[in-house]
């Protein structure tokens, strides 16, 4: 056996062993009581696009958190939008306070960032805590008191969580999708390190904000969470991430739409933090040449083959009684649900859902255009983003 192939399978599992390491470590003390010992002001900021039935419960639910000093500034396309229909007939129910902002057609960038960007121009003085969110998502009571807490609390300038993605439909490829996403969030994530922000559930001091000057660099830009990560890095901030700012993400893809989704992370990835893609190309593909030479050389009858391929699902099923625990912890409500396919996806089918990960990374490198949310774009640089095509919803 030459000393590439024990090196690999060293590497593979040193690999596992760091992943489920950092999964059992997440759930330490879930769920944990987490109140902000003062509640300061808080305007949340998020882009909405259209409407839906998840859209519809994402505002309900953000409208009624258990905080008691907060505003919503909602931004839109046009007035044309589904979005901003709907958006009037909430502001008109009970819940927190609800202005909507018009951004119109980008012209140069992302249109969710131009949406923020018009968003921006809505934060007030007294605004002492801005959160920015996503409309795809679904956030618990007690969310946002938990990501006002890690500010407050704990002094930091700017925390970050992620989404927690559950199938709402029986499809394999959703399960496929929620299992690759759940092996990201109980990554290890060092703030003085590296770690990114996600714009889905991002909160940073106003004063933070204006320091950094995101509007800068946002304007021609496609991706808000990763300039914003790039504008905290530049100003010498750190990025934190409290384990109870997930936030869950309802998802229901086929297999078309499952590639062009983690084929457009990863592009923008490759885009903004190509040493990060890089990492995570290395980090999914290794354990894939590893498993490969294990079974090859299991077949030959050694039994180094048989020793790592037993530590893998061994590892394996350790992470994936620590996610069971957290979605148990975070979100009882999960229990009524039916997510036994993914489940089984998540325990049984890892080389599956590992796989298309790693083909997502991959297909990163093809080319620069990408379709989101009905538009077509050509991205040359972070900020260099061409809207190509336009794309009517059909009738």
């Amino acid at each position: 056996m030459s000393l590439a192939i024990p090196t690999i399978l060293i590497i593979w599992i040193i690999i596992e062993v760091i992943s489920t390491l950092s999964a059992w470590r997440y759930t330490w003390g879930l769920p944990r009581a987490e109140v902000p010992g003062r509640t300061p002001p808080v305007a949340v900021i998020v882009a909405i696009k259209n409407r839906s039935a998840l859209t519809e419960d994402f505002l309900q639910r953000l409208r009624a958190q258990d905080y008691p000093d907060y505003r919503i500034v909602a931004a839109v396309e046009s007035g044309d939008d589904p979005a901003f229909a709907l958006l009037n007939e909430a502001a008109r129910k009970p819940g927190a306070n609800l202005a909507t902002v018009v951004a119109g057609p980008v012209e140069h960038g992302g249109q969710k960032v131009w949406n923020l960007l018009a968003a921006l121009k809505a934060i007030r003085s007294e605004d002492e805590i801005i959160v920015f969110t996503d409309a795809d998502t679904l956030p618990a009571p007690e969310w946002l008191a938990r990501l006002v807490s890690a500010l407050i609390d704990a002094g930091y300038d700017s925390v970050t969580g992620y989404r927690w993605m559950i199938p709402t439909d029986g499809r394999i490829s959703s399960a496929v999708v929620a299992a690759a996403n759940a092996s990201i969030v109980t990554l290890p994530r060092i703030p003085d390190v590296i770690n990114l922000c996600w714009g889905g559930a991002t909160a940073v001091r106003r004063e933070t904000l204006e320091q950094i000057d995101i509007a800068a660099y946002w304007r021609g830009a496609i991706s808000d969470d990763l300039q914003m990560t790039r504008a905290l890095n530049a100003a010498g901030r750190a990025i934190f991430s409290p384990r109870q700012s997930l936030l869950l993400s309802p998802i229901a893809m086929d297999w078309k739409e499952a590639f062009a989704f983690g084929q457009r992370q990863y592009r923008l990835m490759l885009t903004h933090v190509p040493m990060l893609w890089l990492f995570a190309a290395l980090t999914t593909g290794l354990p894939i040449i590893g498993a490969c030479l294990a079974v090859f050389l299991a077949l030959q009858g050694q039994i180094a083959g048989f020793f790592t391929l037993a530590l893998s699902a061994g590892f394996g099923e350790l992470r994936y009684q620590n996610r069971r625990r957290i979605v148990r912890s975070l979100w009882p409500e999960t229990q009524d649900c039916d997510l036994a396919l993914y489940w089984r996806v998540e325990r049984f089918l890892r080389p599956l859902w590992w796989s298309f990960h790693f083909v997502c990374i991959l297909g990163a490198l093809g080319s620069r255009r990408l379709r989101w949310a009905g538009i077509d774009y050509l991205v040359r640089s972070p900020q260099d983003v061409v809207v190509l095509r336009r794309r009517r919803p059909p009738a």
